[in-house]
């Protein structure tokens, strides 16, 4: 593809664009995003990285068709579209990988499987496009299971001939009886009113169903821990899930009015479909959500909570926006409580399926300052501690 000879005034204008469009991606105004990619191209059409750009606009926009027609475009340009026989085959991984998104959305599952096995091949290690193939597996053999529930076509039979009057009359008795249907009369009775064991009064509605909770299970009587010279001094504070469970009811003068009490309609088991719903609520009940999520969802179950399809941004973003808002009042736990929580959750999130991917699309400012917020607490907490944040922060910037 023979490309037209670009001036180096219009090759600088069209960087300068694409690094417009690039700020803009990553404050999340895909749309503006999208303009800026798009005068890139114009300016300068003989950039393939314009177009790849472009198509993750399109993506993010669900304009699946407009995203594959670049990647289309970009591999025609860099010579992979067929075969991968380029002076540097691995520039066309992302185009692939984002060919197979688009083309996933649109249905074409064995394509886009195609595109994905074709990115893997180039770079082996990607993981973002492994979780994406094993996923498709599981997609392919969903589809070709509905697929074989589709009716099959009819056979034609020929009919049988009527029996004669002399065959049925030569039909033992007995062989009647046994393919005859019997039925049994059923006594019906007419009665002015309902039996007493029928009739429902008040007192004998059922008492409701309750859940008892889960006895304590016994263990050694815990050793206090030793307070550093970095802690405030004081009373105890009450753990943050204690904060979280703690109802209306047993509210009492002991308990800070600055604790958050979670609404009795938060779940008590959490589920990807009551989660869906809780980052939806208003503005008014953010805090109480926050909370939710840092103290009652299992860090070790995050994994099997989202499943397959994977993490996604927003749920990220809500963990985040947990440890920054708890981390900065830490009126209701100890230093150390809060910073193993926030490890674990951050561990946890890390190892959710699709995490990689769902990282791209989160605000670096708001990890960042996450991360932050946790290495600050952690020097009064001891070396252990510090160690503990470096560590994940080194497992989310490897992903």
């Amino acid at each position: 593809m023979k490309m037209p000879e670009i001036s180096p005034e219009a090759t600088a204008k069209a960087n300068d664009l694409k690094t417009k469009g690039n700020t803009a991606f990553g404050k999340k105004d895909f749309k503006t995003a999208l303009e800026y990619y798009t005068q890139a191209i114009k300016t300068n059409p003989t950039e393939p990285i314009f177009l790849s750009n472009r198509a993750a606009c399109h993506l993010q926009l669900q304009n699946w068709v407009a995203a594959e027609t670049d990647c289309n475009l970009a591999l025609v340009m860099i010579g992979q579209l067929v075969n991968d026989n380029v002076p540097n085959p691995k520039a066309g991984v992302k185009l692939f990988y984002r060919r197979g998104v688009s083309r996933r959305a649109q249905g074409k599952l064995a394509q886009a499987k195609t595109d994905w096995e074709r990115a893997l091949k180039l770079d082996p290690d990607n993981k973002s496009v492994k979780e994406d193939l094993n996923a498709m597996a599981w997609e392919l053999k969903k589809q070709e299971r509905n697929s074989r529930g589709t009716p099959k076509p009819s056979v034609k039979t020929t009919p049988l001939a009527k029996p004669s009057t002399q065959q049925v009359t030569n039909i033992p008795t007995t062989t009647i009886e046994s393919i005859t249907t019997k039925r049994t009369n059923i006594p019906i009775q007419i009665v002015d009113s309902l039996p007493k064991e029928f009739v429902f009064t008040e007192a004998s509605r059922p008492a409701p169903a309750t859940i008892s909770a889960p006895k304590p299970v016994p263990s050694a009587a815990p050793v206090a821990p030793q307070k550093s010279a970095s802690q405030k001094s004081g009373p105890p504070r009450t753990p943050l899930a204690s904060a979280a469970l703690a109802s209306s009811s047993q509210t009492s003068s002991k308990i800070s009015p600055r604790q958050i009490t979670i609404p009795k309609s938060f779940p008590r088991t959490p589920n990807l479909y009551d989660l869906t719903q809780l980052i939806r609520r208003p503005p008014s009940e953010r805090l109480a959500v926050l909370t939710y999520f840092f103290n009652n969802i299992p860090p070790q179950q995050l994994p099997s909570i989202f499943g397959r399809g994977g993490i996604e941004g927003a749920f990220i973003e809500t963990f985040l926006d947990a440890i920054i808002a708890l981390g900065e009042d830490l009126e209701h736990t100890r230093e150390d409580e809060f910073v193993e929580r926030s490890t674990q959750l951050l561990k946890g999130i890390a190892a959710c399926d699709r995490f990689s991917i769902a990282k791209v699309f989160i605000d670096d400012k708001k990890v960042v300052k996450a991360f932050s917020v946790c290495n600050n607490i952690a020097r009064n907490c001891g070396e252990d501690a510090g160690n503990e944040v470096t560590e994940v922060q080194r497992i989310w910037k490897s992903m």
